[in-house]
């Protein structure tokens, strides 16, 4: 079972790895311990990035940094809800939800059982990637706010494409 701290750091290192770029596994340590996560060891740090699924890839600049890859498979017995979704994403109309692959259906069949509550008339899922479609567009910031509360996920950007 996960536990309450490896949980925030897991969702600590996704908002990390999606805002900046991260050549070592040192550096990712330096920026938690910034961030006032203590004792978080290199070797912490190898094994919450590869339960995250993230890998070396070049980025800006053409420099080798760390990113989710989005290419594990579903989630095991021991792993959280959140630590699937990777991103979720609207442009005023739809609702983007980007998972692991694997998870994608999973996400959606959570959803579509709460899509009255939660203003959502249906979704559509691939192995990565959820189309939500909300009942009222007028209310997609509610609906995203509502979706994360519960997939309980840390997600760094609502919109744009």
């Amino acid at each position: 079972m996960t536990k309450p701290l490896e949980v925030e750091i897991l969702k600590t290192l996704k908002y990390l790895l999606k805002t900046k770029e991260y050549r070592s596994q040192l550096e990712i340590v330096e920026a938690l311990s910034e961030l006032g996560f203590d004792n978080v060891t290199q070797t912490k740090i190898s094994r919450l990035l590869k339960k995250l699924g993230a890998i070396k890839a070049r980025g800006h600049h053409n420099k080798i940094a760390y990113c989710l890859s989005g290419k594990r498979l579903i989630p095991n017995k021991s792993q959280t809800i959140s630590s699937v979704v990777i991103d979720v994403k609207h442009n005023g109309f739809q609702i983007i939800i980007k998972t692991i692959k694997g998870a994608g259906k999973l996400i959606s069949n959570i959803i579509e059982n709460l899509g009255a509550y939660f203003g959502i008339l249906g979704c559509i899922a691939s192995d990565d990637t959820v189309f939500v479609i909300p009942s009222n567009i007028t209310m997609i910031d509610n609906n995203i706010a509502l979706i994360i509360k519960h997939l309980d996920a840390v997600i760094t950007s609502n919109h744009s494409y």
